[in-house]
């Protein structure tokens, strides 16, 4: 399902890349001439995970369900760029490459592989790699639903005791919580009958999963759009 508050994160976004920068210039401009707004861009491109694959669950309708996020698992990004040197910048730091090209991002992931609208949340460096291209590198944050402890063991034991029932299952492998172990469990709030025989739906009374953030590292690459151009070419046009 969609996330409605994605609208407004994005809205959030264009309105800090548009105001803050503006502000910020305003200021420096009472004393001293105003930095270069090309030094705060748009970031838009695709990175991927460094790490190991995160096992992501749903339990809708009392069946376990993975989508992976792995290491190759390419996600879109975006977000905002800030250049350490202004174009302009007389410096000595700033005249010669890389460092000039150095600068740093924040952002936001979306990805097929999650069932978030937003799988992740990056900060990191960038260097240039030409006029209209960066190589990205920084620490994400990851949203992820996992099996939560209680559910692992009990699973684990009900498996064990009734292995006819769960085929080629392990039940060391659910009380370890690896990778896809969970995938297709079925799964009940609902207390069984005294008595009753046992079944391959497991009963738990509470949730099978819950939400953490797990970090990682995220390379990648991003074309840099810078919004003052684009809304000082549309006065242009529309003065024309």
């Amino acid at each position: 399902m969609r996330n409605p508050r994605f609208p407004v994160c994005l809205a959030l976004l264009l309105s800090i890349t548009l105001i803050v920068p503006n502000v910020v210039a305003q200021e420096a401009g009472k004393n001293n001439p105003a930095p270069d707004p090309t030094a705060v861009e748009v970031e838009i491109g695709i990175v991927s995970r460094v790490g190991r694959d995160v096992s992501n669950y749903s339990a809708e309708h009392g069946v376990l369900s993975v989508t992976n996020l792995g290491h190759a698992t390419p996600q879109l990004l975006t977000g905002l760029g800030f250049l350490l040197c202004d174009p302009k910048s007389e410096s000595s730091f700033c005249k010669h490459y890389p460092a000039k090209s150095l600068g740093a991002f924040v952002s936001m992931q979306f990805a097929s592989g999650s069932d978030q609208t937003i799988s992740g949340y990056s900060l990191g460096g960038t260097i240039g790699l030409g006029q209209h291209l960066r190589a990205l590198v920084g620490f994400s944050l990851t949203p992820v639903n996992e099996i939560t402890p209680g559910f692992a063991i009990a699973a684990s034991q009900y498996v064990a005791k009734n292995q006819t029932l769960f085929p080629g299952i392990n039940p060391s492998n659910l009380s370890a919580k690896n990778n896809n172990a969970f995938d297709g469990i079925q799964w009940t709030n609902t207390t069984p009958t005294t008595g009753a025989a046992a079944t391959a739906v497991i009963y738990y009374p509470g949730s099978p999963i819950t939400h953490h953030y797990r970090g990682g590292l995220t390379i990648g690459v991003a074309v840099p759009i810078n919004i003052y151009n684009l809304v000082a070419g549309n006065k242009t046009g529309a003065q024309q």
